[in-house]
């Protein structure tokens, strides 16, 4: 068990788009789906589910459909667009790692809502306000094991643009009706070393009793 503080989980937790293809083990996996596990939820209702891959061939056919959307969502759409700011730009240019390398990850979990998410938005916080919290605890749970993650949300359910070519995820994973894929973590060991992420201060979004 390693016992970095929770300090220093949460502000060295970054995006870590490059990771080593060595194995994970089972029991780091089993550990960070059940810190995800402990995350609020809306009136506890625990609506989430987790697949963990760890299979080659089905690692290959999920980057296959990331690949697909990335390149048209991030290479075709943002990065073609003149009009994107520079740290928009700098952004997604380091995510096309992932459209282009998502299989060299040796494990990808798709968190999941085990309930559909309408499009009342009152319904759909409460919704995401579960799975993602659960999602963060699993990413914070990787770090305290010397592993990096990133949070991609492209060739999911709710991804903005679907796959046309190739299996969508969903269906790649046997996933019921009634489950949806929310987000693709691949977790590994980082190439390269931990640090801060990149964050505007803290004071610039923060207010005191009113807006100021």
């Amino acid at each position: 068990m390693n016992n970095m503080s929770v300090h220093e989980a949460i502000f060295t937790t970054r995006s870590m788009r490059h990771l080593k293809p060595d194995p994970v083990p089972r029991e780091d996996l089993e550990y960070m789906i059940e810190a995800a596990t402990m995350a609020p939820s809306a009136g506890n209702m625990q609506i989430w589910a987790f697949v963990v891959v760890t299979q080659q061939a089905l690692r290959e056919q999920i980057a296959a459909a990331y690949r697909e959307v990335g390149r048209q969502y991030i290479r075709d759409g943002v990065l073609a667009d003149p009009a994107v700011d520079e740290d928009r730009r700098r952004v997604y240019s380091k995510a096309m790692h992932n459209v282009e390398h998502l299989q060299e990850a040796p494990v990808i979990v798709v968190p999941c809502l085990t309930v559909p998410c309408p499009d009342e938005a009152a319904v759909a916080s409460g919704l995401f306000g579960s799975i993602y919290p659960a999602t963060q605890n699993l990413m914070l749970a990787a770090r305290s094991r010397g592993l990096g993650s990133v949070l991609l949300t492209l060739a999911t359910d709710y991804s903005p643009i679907e796959t046309a070519q190739t299996t969508p995820v969903r269906d790649l994973l046997n996933l019921p009706d009634n489950v949806r894929a929310v987000a693709l973590i691949p977790v590994g060991y980082p190439v390269g070393g931990w640090d801060r992420p990149w964050r505007t201060q803290w004071q610039d979004c923060t207010h005191w009793e009113r807006w100021s």
